[in-house]
């Protein structure tokens, strides 16, 4: 399965490609291993959508823009908020109360053509992420739990199962497709880690469940709404 995550309508053009499988068993702790590629792939899905409290950490390449990108994203209950970075250029990102914000310096905004009023006038304030300006709307699938992880888990080809293997001090399940493996818990079924390889890009990212605290909206002082200003 070949799985890709891509930030070139988002960040500067760059795309950060993912391969990987997905998995779960949303069931008993010994019956992992036992089920179907197809299966374990459904039920990575239906497992991650259950979890209050998700963090996804990594890095990655790509090779036709040479582009560095890092994300560390957490997700708790229907928050989230976390950073996605590309050749050193960092945004900030952040859901809550039903609406979502970003956060960018200078050089972004100067790489997307932002006029240098508009620049001014949003500073370092927050930009409240309207869904209907396509310039910007798909930042908001990062801090979507649902759209992000869909995208992750989205296959393009046929999945297999690899041999087990200990991932991050976990016994796991791995799925691959010949570019990329997913390593999933044998226990429970969680994505362990995703980790990618081929002539696109290549990259890894890390899952953790632990609690975090909910994020919480920025006030309106802190927001600027891009539609406000004409964009």
């Amino acid at each position: 399965m070949r799985i890709r995550t891509r930030l070139s309508a988002l960040v500067v053009a760059s795309t950060f490609a993912l391969v990987g499988c997905g998995s779960d068993g949303g069931g008993s702790d010994d019956g992992i291993a036992d089920l179907s590629a197809d299966k374990i792939l459904a039920a990575a899905e239906k497992q991650l959508a259950k979890e209050d409290f998700v963090t996804i950490e990594g890095k990655g390449t790509d090779a036709e823009s040479d582009s560095e990108i890092e994300v560390d994203l957490a997700f708790a209950g229907e928050t989230a908020s976390g950073s996605v970075g590309v050749s050193g250029m960092q945004l900030e990102l952040l859901k809550a109360d039903g609406k979502s914000y970003f956060k960018a310096d200078k050089a972004f905004f100067e790489s997307t053509g932002a006029p240098a009023e508009a620049m001014n006038l949003i500073g370092d304030k927050w930009v409240l992420i309207d869904p209907n300006n396509q310039s910007f709307a798909a930042l908001g699938n990062f801090v979507s739990k649902d759209k992000f992880v869909e995208e992750l888990l989205d296959p393009e080809g046929k999945v297999t199962k690899g041999k087990e293997k200990k991932v991050n001090g976990v016994d796991c399940v791995a799925l691959n497709d010949g570019e990329g493996t997913l390593y999933v818990d044998k226990e429970d079924g969680k994505p362990v880690s995703l980790v990618s390889g081929d002539a696109e890009g290549e990259g890894t990212l890390n899952f953790s469940y632990d609690k975090v605290d909910e994020a919480t909206a920025p006030s309106s002082d802190e927001v600027v709404d891009l539609a406000s200003l004409g964009s």
